[in-house]
């Protein structure tokens, strides 16, 4: 259970850094746009160019670069499955067999694109929440989603509840390894190799976290309710956010990277 501690989505470190100063909207703007280019490549290159603008974000943004990319560690077995489910059931060329077991030429660059879009997901997220406070979140948030208000959509209220989301998710993860500690005190085996058995011992971890979970969402609403909160209610904010030369070239810079990806010949 090591593994829920190292997800660092949801974490803010308040650096002096040029990503932590761009307005909370470019922000947003550029993961939105980097992840949809990255489901959109079909090589695993463009990915790839993507991926190596991310971690120049992640220098740039002077985060720690081995908590970073711990995040991928706790998301290693799924892309592993999300691996060996393209390698071996993708048709194509074959290129090895073994019994029922076949690998084809489109299984290998499947496997990899997929593994990669799925790497790129998760540290786009965690250097979003990690160089964007609370605040600013949900300031972007509803800033580039007021258009929706013309539909009837409840803007302020999404945008609290998505922002809460995440800030509460490494709470959530920390909860979780503190009762996994207490549950192996008491002799659960979250370790086993069996895989029934390993799903039987995650009963008392579950029922415990999703009690803890209502009780945290509870005290929040009471929290929200005390402070007279009301979701679309007009009000000021004490930051107000500005659009600098240093945005513009952010969103451009993403938009390039972006657009050679889907550029890149096959």
């Amino acid at each position: 259970m090591k593994g829920l501690r190292r997800i660092r989505i949801g974490q803010y470190y308040p650096l002096p850094s040029p990503v932590h100063r761009l307005d909370p909207r470019t922000k947003l703007a550029c993961t939105l746009a980097l992840l949809v280019g990255a489901f959109l490549v079909r090589r695993p290159g463009g990915v790839v160019l993507l991926l190596v603008f991310s971690l120049t974000a992640i220098y740039l943004a002077k985060l720690p670069p081995g908590q970073t990319l711990s995040s991928l560690r706790s998301v290693a077995l799924l892309l592993l499955i999300t691996g060996l489910a393209q390698l071996l059931f993708s048709p194509g060329r074959e290129i090895w067999r073994w019994g029922p077991l076949v690998i084809t030429n489109t299984g290998l660059e499947n496997g990899a694109l997929y593994s990669l879009r799925l790497a790129l997901a998760v540290l786009l997220l965690s250097i979003l929440t990690m160089t964007t406070g609370p605040v600013e979140m949900l300031s972007g948030l509803e800033s580039l989603a007021a258009p929706l208000r013309v539909l009837g959509l409840p803007v302020r209220d999404m945008a609290m509840i998505l922002t809460a989301a995440f800030r509460f998710l490494p709470l959530l993860l920390g909860r979780a390894g503190d009762i996994a500690l207490a549950q192996e005190a008491r002799g659960a085996d979250f370790s086993s190799r069996n895989p029934v058995r390993r799903m039987l011992n995650l009963v008392p971890l579950l029922v415990p976290l999703f009690s803890a979970c209502f009780r945290d969402a509870e005290e929040l609403g009471a929290a929200l309710a005390a402070r007279g909160y009301r979701g679309e209610a007009d009000r000021t904010r004490y930051r107000a956010m500005r659009f600098r030369r240093s945005d513009l070239l952010a969103l451009s810079a993403v938009a390039a990277v972006v657009a050679l990806s889907l550029w890149l010949p096959a």
